[in-house]
């Protein structure tokens, strides 16, 4: 049985979506360098949104405006995270409302904008490509 040091942790990431309709994905050395969506932990006391906009800020430069949940899920044990982690993890959409792209270069590495369907083609980290899966339903509906 695998044990996860850091217990249960509860993260996320956005789904960043440009003026063009494309979303923009980065490679992530703790994924093991494959492509990811900006995102990290959701802080005690931080709503969801609100942690994962300051994620995706922090990480990428840009400003964004937050939209909706589109994804929820777990993750036990990744075979492409750096560590055993077991995470509870929300997913956002976001549009891009200022700033600049500007990797922070540890977490996310190299970056492309690209359309959903595009994006999938890519080798993703485990669970992202549902993650699109749920932003293309989504922005279907809408």
């Amino acid at each position: 049985m695998t044990t996860f040091p850091r217990g249960v942790e509860v993260v996320g990431s956005a789904v960043i979506e440009d003026d063009k309709g494309r979303i923009l994905l980065a490679r992530s050395p703790q994924w093991s360098n494959k492509w990811v969506l900006p995102g990290g932990h959701i802080e005690p006391g931080e709503t969801i949104m609100a942690a994962l906009v300051r994620e995706a800020e922090e990480e990428t430069g840009l400003k964004l405006k937050p939209v909706a949940v589109i994804a929820w899920g777990e993750l036990l044990g990744s075979k492409d995270f750096e560590r055993p982690a077991h995470f509870i993890y929300f997913d956002i959409y976001a549009k891009v409302a200022g700033g600049m792209l500007e990797l922070d270069g540890e977490e996310l590495t190299e970056s492309q904008w690209v359309t959903p369907e595009k994006a999938k083609t890519f080798a993703l980290a485990e669970s992202y490509a549902e993650t699109i899966d749920a932003f293309i339903r989504y922005r279907t509906k809408q």
